[in-house]
């Protein structure tokens, strides 16, 4: 197997979705199934910024300023001027004025754009600037570094929504809330659900790469947090995965998880069989494909967000928004209508009273920590073969390259 380096553009998108996952993949050997043990404590990996600090800000506001509370604008730091960032900042921008253009009753202060490069000291400079202009609440910083950095200097008199997870170097200050597409508390949802299907035996199929190690540290941490009890985890390399099924029986493994994304498991999911149930995260539903190329996936279950899940839903034609074929994209635009109500939410109601049934990435309320949750909808992915010969078929188009080839 060949490394393939996923394109620069589309590098902003997958370190939102997947946390840290601006890294090359390694080129495996053909090995046998190997037993590892993952630690108790989540996997601690940091975004990095390196780039000039010493552009202004490039602000605009979406309407005229109106007074609320002390502050007159929702400021929205992120990191536009940097290349990487910049798809994943636009579906995130897309979705915030579409949920301001849809929710607003006049009563919200309007958006303000701060855009930033990538660097914690622009960022900084800009959240200061925006607190001095006069901000009602902050959405952003989006990588994690820059929250953190945030989280050690800045002040905290009004909400600040960071669109990225906290971690243990996470300063935590009161007004400071994290909201992210956490791939580890997904994987944890899904430790819950094959729970509450009454699989007992569970083992983890994972390979190589950090976001793997994330998605198992997270079923891990889920599995344990609700039965106490460790599970057992084949890591695969290469390309030998005849033992696979074999080691499946030895473990007992009633079911499996996948800690891996789409194209890893269309690999490795025929060697599994029929005779277990298979769950997954939302990595594993990548957008409109050509169904042969969906066949090795279909049955497994998975949890996703209603924005993906139920695209049909009449409550969802006031966003005005034409749907992208991928679904990583369309996650970014949900995430960016869920932050503008969150931050809304938050200038009129407190943090341990609030919930959001129909958010667009589930359903929301804020933790014990500041950090929103998301309950997810459990999906089990169904492919329809189209008629080729029928009048109008067309080959569905290609979807976001995955983070490792």
């Amino acid at each position: 197997m060949h490394a393939r380096v996923l394109p620069a553009v589309m590098r902003g998108v997958a370190a939102v979705l997947y946390g840290v996952a601006l890294l090359s993949t390694s080129a495996a050997h053909a090995e046998p199934v190997v037993r590892t043990q993952i630690a108790s404590s989540p996997a601690q990996l940091a975004a990095s910024a390196t780039a000039d600090a010493s552009q202004p800000a490039d602000e605009t506001a979406s309407a005229p300023a109106a007074t609320h509370k002390g502050g007159n604008f929702i400021a929205v730091i992120l990191p536009a001027k940097a290349k990487a960032w910049k798809p994943a900042v636009e579906a995130i921008k897309s979705g915030l004025f579409a949920a301001e253009s849809a929710l607003s009753d006049g009563d919200q202060p309007p958006l303000r754009i701060f855009d930033t490069t990538d660097t914690d000291d622009d960022i900084l400079a800009q959240f200061n600037r925006a607190i001095s202009l006069g901000a009602a609440a902050v959405i952003g910083p989006l990588t994690k570094s820059a929250v953190n950095n945030i989280g050690d200097n800045g002040h905290f008199d009004i909400p600040v929504l960071a669109l990225n997870s906290f971690d243990s170097n996470t300063l935590h200050r009161p007004g400071f809330y994290s909201f992210s597409l956490s791939v580890e508390s997904e994987a944890a949802q899904v430790a819950q659900q094959m729970r509450d299907d009454s699989f007992t035996h569970p083992v983890i199929v994972t390979v190589d790469g950090a976001l793997a190690q994330r998605m198992t540290q997270g079923f891990t941490d889920g599995w344990r947090s609700a039965n106490q009890t460790i599970v057992p985890i084949l890591k695969t390399t290469g390309k030998d995965y005849a033992q696979l099924k074999a080691q499946l029986d030895i473990d007992g493994a009633d079911a499996v998880f996948l800690a891996m994304d789409a194209r890893q498991a269309r690999k490795i999911r025929p060697f599994i069989g029929t005779t277990r149930a298979i769950y997954a995260t939302s990595q594993i539903n990548i957008g409109k494909q050509p169904a042969t190329a969906l066949l090795d996936l279909a049955g497994i279950h998975f949890l996703d967000m209603p924005w993906i899940t139920q695209p049909n839903t009449p409550e969802y034609k006031i966003y005005e928004h034409a749907r992208s074929p991928s679904n990583d994209l369309e996650r970014l635009f949900a995430m960016g209508v869920d932050a503008w109500k969150i931050t809304a939410a938050l200038l009129d109601t407190p943090p341990d009273q609030l919930g959001i049934t129909d958010g667009l990435t589930g359903s929301l309320h804020v933790d014990a920590t500041s950090t929103i949750q998301r309950s997810l909808v459990p999906q089990v992915l169904t492919v329809q073969i189209p008629n080729a010969e029928a009048p109008g078929y067309t080959e569905a188009p290609a979807s976001v390259p995955s983070t490792e080839q």
